[in-house]
């Protein structure tokens, strides 16, 4: 019979001299803190304990909050999910793909169909990302937007007017690609709602739920409470440094740019789990269920695929279980996603689980660590 007491020897045998330095695990059932654990150490040169209000950088487990931010306003009424996005952004009318020839040429030609806002939320846009050099379209977002750093206008809304004139790398919603389609997504919201991205999260989000410490720049009075980065190498561990793009952001990336603590993302987790909670609701039930659908087709689920990743989908900017007999015990629709220096949540409205897990150290070792959090808690609740 499962117990969440083997989660213990899970994060001891974790956190050791070749793994992460520390960590903190948190597993709700409905508002019951039904295990609580920071191990190791957020600094361990300085010998500084990890800790609840521990700020971590929370990379792509910014991708959650982002969404939730963008569906507030469908909710609204201010777009439909099958809106083109040129509606709200010009320069992605005429859309544009990358494709080859028959003579194994690459080209450029029209698009099937317009990109829609729903592409955006479910990484099925075909823009790709501004760093590295793996495709046309990824070479293209990363040179233009170098030469708009230069000129000081590498804002959220000049790098959206950049991916909407970018021809795409496939047509929209054949696809998938985990790129940067969630910061159109928060150019969207600025262009809906005249406030800076960072305004409304604060205004619609962590006020709303008392959160106090997530942000895109940790204030200089708050930086001795931040984890230090880790890498973990073949030599063991190693003090390392966040990509430069998280110390002086250009802009607030929905993608990866949030900082914040295990309490803080215990918060938004409850409240995404709950539907209400403390009296805050971010969004409707139904508008939750349609968050954790999956959305991808049969072509896009096979660029989502991989052993770690199992069971899975993606629906609205979330994983979403859709199929427990690839290996995992945990209920059809639970959702949420990871970080990539290994934080990760877990939302499950069926069964009321939150598991909200912290730690800052690359590589991150996902694929080991978070299925056996998960199946050790299914197993005991």
């Amino acid at each position: 019979m499962g117990t969440l007491k083997n989660l213990d020897a899970l994060l001891e045998g974790f956190i050791s001299d070749d793994g992460p330095a520390g960590a903190g695990l948190r597993v709700y059932r409905g508002d019951e803190l039904l295990y609580d654990r920071c191990i190791g150490w957020a600094n361990a040169e300085e010998k500084i304990p990890f800790a609840p209000d521990t700020i971590c950088q929370l990379a792509s487990m910014t991708k959650c909050i982002s969404v939730t931010a963008g569906l507030q306003l469908y909710e609204k009424g201010m777009f439909l999910l099958t809106d083109p996005v040129e509606k709200y952004i010009p320069e992605f009318a005429d859309r544009k793909v990358f494709a080859t020839n028959d003579r194994g040429e690459t080209v450029v030609r029209p698009a099937k169909s317009p990109v829609t806002v729903g592409n955006l939320f479910d990484m099925t846009s075909g823009i790709t990302m501004s760093w590295g050099d793996s495709n046309e379209n990824n070479r293209i977002l990363r040179e233009e937007g170098d030469k708009l750093k230069a000129q000081g206008r590498y804002t959220l809304r000049e790098y959206a007017k950049l991916c909407g004139k970018t021809p795409g790398l496939f047509d929209p919603g054949e696809h998938f690609f985990y790129g940067d389609s969630h910061d159109m997504v928060a150019a969207l919201i600025e262009t809906l709602t005249g406030m800076t991205f960072g305004e409304y999260l604060k205004k619609n989000i962590f006020d709303p739920l008392g959160i106090k410490d997530m942000c895109f720049a940790v204030p200089e009075s708050e930086k001795d409470r931040m984890a230090v980065f880790y890498l973990l190498t073949p030599e063991g561990r190693k003090v390392g440094s966040l990509p430069p793009m998280f110390h002086v952001p250009e802009f607030e990336s929905a993608c990866g740019g949030l900082y914040g603590t295990l309490e803080d993302y215990s918060r938004f987790a409850r409240c995404m789990t709950l539907g209400e909670w403390n009296g805050v609701r971010l969004l409707g039930d139904k508008t939750i269920r349609l968050m954790a659908m999956n959305r991808l087709c049969s072509d896009a689920l096979k660029d989502f695929t991989n052993p770690y990743l199992a069971g899975y989908g993606y629906g609205l900017g979330v994983r979403t279980r859709i199929d427990p007999s690839a290996g995992s015990n945990s209920s059809l629709g639970e959702f949420g996603w990871t970080g990539g220096w290994g934080s990760w949540v877990l939302m499950d409205p069926t069964e009321k689980i939150s598991i909200i897990y912290f730690q800052e150290s690359m590589p991150n070792r996902e694929e080991y660590m978070h299925p056996r959090i998960r199946n050790i808690v299914y197993s005991a609740l």
